[in-house]
């Protein structure tokens, strides 16, 4: 019944602070289409439980941001350079952006 008036509203910077960590802690362990899923469920999970108000398209370009920034040596040699590491990363994005349905993508 309070909890309206005692609900604290935070800022965009700081909602987006919540979760990039959250992120940070899923892609921690490689930046890979797993790892990339595991991210945007811990972000959509993050941003319901804390009521951050973010829309999934939102949420994707920060997982996206953080893979981009997170992806390091191993990946490239893996994948065969920067270059392809980063289309893996957007192509993985695409793939899920794509399986979201108009109103989830939104909401």
């Amino acid at each position: 019944m309070f909890e309206r008036f005692f609900e604290r509203k935070r800022s965009s910077e700081e909602a987006e602070r919540i979760v990039k960590k959250a992120v940070g802690r899923e892609l921690k362990q490689g930046v890979n289409g797993a790892t990339i899923y595991l991210a945007f469920t811990a972000a959509r999970r993050e941003n319901r439980d804390k009521k951050l108000g973010m829309t999934n398209n939102y949420l994707l370009n920060i997982v996206k941001e953080a893979a981009f920034g997170m992806s390091g040596a191993i990946e490239d040699r893996m994948y065969g350079g920067p270059n392809q590491t980063f289309a893996n990363i957007e192509a993985e994005i695409t793939k899920i952006r794509n399986g979201l349905s108009d109103e989830e993508k939104r909401g």
